[in-house]
């Protein structure tokens, strides 16, 4: 309840940013507070099935050549090297007290009531929509969190609705979570692990194509005020090419859970609308 408390205090204090308008043309901000158990989902994808998750003309990028893996990708390539030349892949989770775009609450987790919700796919390719400055094609933006999808809409950003049903395991049993994409479903059944850390603060950047012709980059800033690790199993449904990707994975890595500090996802129009 504190950590809920301190989290909507937060989000208040961003309704007085000067200078934004909620849903400006050209650029967005996004902030989420007080993580709720966000986590990222990294695999390596076969560069055929890889081909057919990005728009025709991209150029994908090679595991060995991306920076920023988790550990257990970077084992894998070392020793077995025919993976470097696999396409990683990122499915984020994230799970937060609260929400709000250019300072303006759009979404809060009610006491008794799930987080909010956003969810991020990406693919590693080489200058994304003409973006250099970009490292990842963002597939997807998935979110149930109010009425930021309206905001995005105005804004000309596209996104998906997604749900994300949870079980939290009584003790000694394992918590359970299912989650929707589009052809492909997620079950997860495990158990946080360890002792928790102090967390680190990491950014990725996107090229994403939106709504009225638009195209965007994105910024995505996650800093977290503690980590756990989790342990168990992912069962992987569905014949998308994403689904497809994660299932011939040498490796699924689920990462660690993620509580407070905050994420922010900035969104500046690069391409003029044409429509």
């Amino acid at each position: 309840m504190r950590r809920l408390v301190a989290g909507l205090v937060l989000l208040g204090a961003l309704g007085t940013l000067p200078g934004r308008v909620a849903a400006q043309a050209n650029e967005q901000l996004w902030r989420f507070v007080d993580a709720r158990g966000g986590f990222c989902l990294w695999y390596l994808g076969d560069p055929e099935i890889a081909g057919a998750m990005v728009p025709a003309g991209t150029t994908l990028r090679e595991a060995s050549a991306t920076e920023g893996l988790p550990d257990i990708l970077v084992r894998i390539i070392q020793d077995e090297p025919r993976f470097g030349a696999w396409i990683p892949g990122v499915v984020c989770v994230g799970r937060f007290a609260a929400v709000a775009a250019d300072g303006v609450p759009a979404a809060r987790m009610e006491e008794g009531s799930s987080p909010v919700l956003v969810t991020l796919a990406a693919v590693a390719t080489r200058s994304p929509f003409g973006r250099e400055a970009a490292g990842w094609l963002l597939d997807e933006i998935g979110l149930d969190a109010g009425r930021l999808d309206r905001t995005a809409s105005e804004g000309w950003i596209r996104s998906v609705g997604r749900e994300m049903r949870v079980r939290n395991g009584l003790e000694g049993e394992d918590d359970q979570w299912e989650l929707g994409l589009d052809g492909l479903r997620l079950y997860w059944q495990g158990h946080p692990g360890g002792e928790d850390r102090v967390g680190s603060t990491r950014s990725m950047s996107f090229g994403y194509a939106g709504n009225r012709n638009s195209v965007w980059m994105v910024e995505a800033r996650m800093a977290p005020e503690r980590v756990q690790p989790q342990f168990g199993s992912l069962r992987v449904e569905g014949k998308s090419p994403l689904a497809q990707a994660l299932k011939s994975s040498p490796i699924r890595s689920v990462g660690a859970l993620e509580f407070g500090g905050e994420m922010t996802i900035s969104f500046t129009r690069v391409v003029p609308n044409d429509s």
